[in-house]
């Protein structure tokens, strides 16, 4: 490699790692500000910019709390690029059936499938959340617009394991979520 494209190499590296946050520091949640926990990029094969995401929780929330389900917050997605329905779906259904038993699948079968039926293309710069409120349950927006919620706490326990369980999407994204 000749003395050249190293110096350019080198040169670009810190362009291609400095990023601002797209996220704020805090996001209204039912009248109350919920602190960002963390957030991360999630990118496809290292290269393709998928999108952005944070979790919300309420002020002081540990990460157990949030993996128990013990508190409420918000995950929320800037989308980089667009992504069709059928690649959400046929997604969050593979890391569904890989973090869940089969009975626990089931359970959540009709309430999963209400919600799929409200998913819908997103484009770049769409924003998405999943906001799970204690006692509730799990509203799904797009773009400001509230679309379903899901009632009760067994749906967020097992839906939300896409990113927070034991085989998340990707261990890296939960663990910066979970501010680790």
């Amino acid at each position: 490699m000749s003395r050249v494209s190293i110096l350019l190499i080198v040169a670009l590296l810190p362009i291609s790692f400095v990023r601002g946050s797209v996220f704020a520091e805090s996001s209204p949640i039912e009248g109350v500000s919920y602190p960002k926990m963390g957030e991360h990029r999630v990118t496809y094969k290292l290269i393709f910019k998928l999108y952005d995401a944070a979790l919300f929780t309420e002020s002081g929330a540990t990460a157990d709390e949030v993996l128990a389900r013990n508190c409420s917050f918000r995950l929320e997605f800037h989308y980089l690029r667009s992504i069709s329905k059928a690649t959400i779906i046929e997604s969050a259904d593979h890391m569904l059936a890989k973090n869940l038993s089969v009975e626990a699948l089931s359970r959540i079968t009709a309430a999963t499938e209400q919600l799929h039926a409200t998913y819908r293309s997103v484009q770049t710069g769409d924003v998405s959340s999943l906001t799970y409120i204690a006692n509730v349950g799990t509203t799904f927006t797009i773009n400001g617009e509230q679309l379903i919620t899901i009632p009760g706490e067994e749906f967020a326990q097992h839906y939300l394991q896409i990113w927070l369980g034991e085989r998340p999407i990707s261990l890296q994204l939960r663990d910066r979520l979970l501010g680790k």
